[in-house]
């Protein structure tokens, strides 16, 4: 299951009034039910404003009780029936507006600019939009400005190899050959020596093995993204043997490729990614009839692939942001995969099912990357 439905953000759930209510009740058992009623109603007033943007006092107040009449069956308020009703107040006052966007970016768990959020907000109240809510600002604000990537692209030249002009003298072409040779006689000494040294260096690789092992069992403890769920050089086709082994289209183009570089631009472990795509789709199967509109969307961003059809490469792009914003959030001491439950998903055990995956993933994909001890 996807995030959206385990991050719905709530002002005051239904839960809490349900335990506010059992409070109320034992501590206030000698009450008639309107008293109680009343000490319920001033501290559903309370819980409210103090959930809500840093508004003027005035605008708070009226805000909830707008917001508390429009809803006095349930009490229930969530974050979209917040954006909805700020929507008919006057967004150009930079008292409203700027709580208002600082507020909504608090509430998202993508890495939302704050400056685009309050453009965002600004325009919708100015205009008659479909749908308010977090989800469809969380999509507006990914959306990439084509027009940009328009005058990049016209801007851009073809490289023009260097040595394809006719700038070189005989002279100086002679030169370059010389230099090379040189070089290259360098570079086979060179090997040659680094031969007799092999055992020193397999002596250090082992060195650094171990510890990475030791970085591993302590790094839960440092807050933050670990160590080993940043980004890695993985072997691509040990990947796909992995992943056609499960009969997954996630081992074709451009699916394999897309989800790894959304790793290598967030710094997150490409396995990890992957894993994810394990739990919330068992790696999309090649047997199942929509199987690529569920490739579009593998990772359930914005709720499911079906509320949300996108392409594979802005799919793991979000996926891997929002990976790495919530991560870094996290403090030391927690489960790193554990942390992500608590907002990828809503499924408490989502953490386990992801772990298993990504340590299998780890063991049937070997790393090609190596750092030279230091």
């Amino acid at each position: 299951m996807g995030w959206d439905k385990g991050m719905q953000k709530y002002v005051l759930s239904a839960g809490e009034i349900v335990r506010l209510k059992q409070y109320i009740e034992r501590k206030h058992l000698g009450l008639e039910p309107k008293q109680r009623a009343s000490i319920l109603a001033d501290a559903v007033h309370r819980i409210i404003e103090g959930r809500l943007p840093s508004f003027p006092d005035e605008v708070k107040k009226e805000v909830c009780h707008e917001l508390l009449k429009k809803h006095r069956d349930s009490l229930v308020i969530h974050a979209d029936d917040v954006l909805q009703h700020c929507m008919s107040l006057d967004l150009s006052e930079e008292d409203i507006l700027a709580p208002l966007a600082v507020w909504t970016c608090n509430k998202s768990a993508l890495p939302l600019q704050e400056e685009v959020v309050r453009d965002i907000l600004h325009r919708w109240s100015q205009q008659v939009v479909p749908t308010i809510s977090l989800q469809a600002l969380e999509r507006e604000w990914d959306q990439p400005d084509l027009s940009v990537c328009d005058e990049i692209a016209v801007a851009s030249e073809p490289f023009v190899p260097y040595w394809n002009k006719a700038w070189f003298t005989r002279r100086e072409s002679i030169a370059i050959a010389c230099f090379f040779a040189v070089g290259l006689m360098f570079i086979l000494v060179f090997s040659l020596d680094q031969q007799s040294s092999a055992p020193a260096i397999n002596t250090a690789i082992m060195n650094v093995q171990e510890h990475r092992i030791h970085d591993n069992l302590e790094s839960q403890a440092v807050a933050g993204i670990p160590t080993e769920l940043k980004y890695v050089s993985i072997d691509k086709k040990r990947l796909q043997q992995y992943l056609r082994a499960k009969n997954s289209i996630l081992a074709e183009e451009p699916y394999l490729s897309e989800i790894v570089e959304a790793g290598k631009k967030y710094d997150v472990h490409p396995l990890l990614l992957f894993a994810i795509t394990g739990q919330e789709q068992g790696f999309v199967s090649k047997a199942h009839t929509q199987v690529e509109e569920i490739a579009n969307n593998p990772f359930n961003v914005f709720g499911s692939w079906e509320s949300y059809n996108t392409t594979i490469a802005r799919s793991a792009s979000i996926a891997a942001k929002t990976v790495a914003n919530i991560s870094s959030k996290r403090p030391g001491g927690s489960h790193p995969i554990q942390w992500l439950n608590r907002t990828y998903a809503e499924d408490p055990n989502w953490w386990k099912g992801v772990t298993w995956f990504f340590d299998e993933l780890k063991r049937e994909v070997k790393d090609e990357s190596f750092e030279w001890p230091k």
